[in-house]
C-alpha cells in the first residue's frame, strides 16, 4: 500500500465562504486514518456471507463540513431519489461549510486500520460532515507499474459463502474521476487547545447499520460461477458489476468516527 499526499494546504483567512480567524491557535492538525473496525464479516439481502480479504481504493481529498442540512440519499439509486426514505440517516448531513481538509491523492487498504492518511488541517468549529472524490489509482501515487489497482477506483476481493459452497470473488471497480461522496456522518466539537494526539478515523461500512443494507446486496454468487469452478470474477457491464458500483458511490457505506 502507498500513500502519496500532495502537500497539505494551509487553509487560510477565507475557507468555503466563511471568514475565520487565521491565528494558529484557531487551526489545529489532526491525523486522518483508516479504521477497519466497520469492515467486517457480513450477510447479504440473499444470504450470502461475505468476507473480505483486500479492499483497496484510490481517493482525493477528503472534506471536514460544518452547519450542512440533514438528507436521506444524495448519491444512492433514482428509485430513492424520487421516493426517498422517510426518515434521514442520523448524523448524515450535506451542503455544509467546508473548515477542513486533508488534501492530495491517497491509494490504501481499508483493511489496514492505524494507516496514517495524513494531517488535516482543521479550523476551530462544530463538525457534522465530511466528503471525499474518487479516482484511478496512478504509477504517481507510489505504485509498481504491475500494480493490478491501476487505472482503477477499488481492488476488492474476498469470500462469499452460501450453506455449504463458498466462491472466492474479485473485482476491479472504476468509479469517475473525481465522483464525490458527500455527507458522511461525523460529529466533532473541535477545541484546538485539547486537540493534541486526536485522530480521525475514515471507514468504509460493509453492512449500513442504519437501513440494515450492505455494500454486496443484490448481487448472486452462484449466479455468476458460469464454469462451476467457485472462482468469479466481476467483469464490467454486468449487473453485478453495475450494482456493486452503484452502491459504492453511497455516502451510506462511509463514515469518520473521532478515535
Amino acid at each position: 500500500m502507498t500513500l502519496r499526499p500532495l502537500p497539505i494546504a494551509a487553509l487560510a483567512i477565507t475557507l468555503g465562504g466563511c471568514a475565520f480567524d487565521s491565528e494558529l491557535a484557531d487551526r489545529a492538525a489532526v491525523d486522518v486514518v483508516v479504521d477497519s473496525g466497520a469492515v467486517v464479516t457480513t450477510e447479504t439481502d440473499l444470504g450470502y456471507r461475505l468476507e473480505l480479504s483486500r479492499c483497496r481504493v484510490a481517493i482525493d481529498t477528503i472534506e471536514f463540513t460544518t452547519d450542512g442540512e440533514m438528507h436521506a440519499s444524495l448519491l444512492g439509486p433514482a428509485w430513492d431519489l424520487l421516493i426517498p426514505s422517510a426518515y434521514a440517516h442520523p448524523g448524515h448531513y450535506a451542503g455544509g461549510e467546508v473548515v477542513g481538509e486533508l488534501p492530495g491523492r491517497y491509494v490504501f487498504d481499508w483493511r489496514d486500520d492505524g494507516t496514517v492518511l495524513g494531517q488535516a488541517t482543521l479550523l476551530r468549529a462544530e463538525y457534522s460532515g465530511a466528503n471525499f472524490s474518487f479516482t484511478r489509482a496512478r504509477v504517481e501515487d507510489g505504485l509498481a507499474p504491475d500494480d493490478p489497482i491501476l487505472g482503477h477506483t477499488f481492488e476488492i476481493k474476498g469470500t462469499a459463502s452460501l450453506d455449504d459452497d463458498r466462491w472466492e470473488f474479485s473485482v476491479l471497480l472504476d468509479q469517475d474521476e473525481g465522483r464525490r461522496v458527500v455527507g458522511l456522518p461525523l460529529s466533532l466539537d473541535l477545541d484546538p487547545e485539547s486537540s493534541d494526539g486526536m485522530q480521525l478515523g475514515l471507514q468504509l461500512l460493509v453492512h449500513d447499520p442504519f437501513e440494515e443494507d450492505t455494500l454486496f446486496d443484490g448481487i448472486d454468487f452462484a449466479m455468476l460461477d458460469d464454469d462451476g469452478d467457485h472462482v468469479i470474477v466481476i467483469e464490467p457491464d454486468t449487473d453485478a458489476y453495475n450494482r456493486l458500483r452503484r452502491n459504492a458511490q453511497a455516502h451510506d457505506y462511509y463514515a469518520v468516527a473521532e478515535l
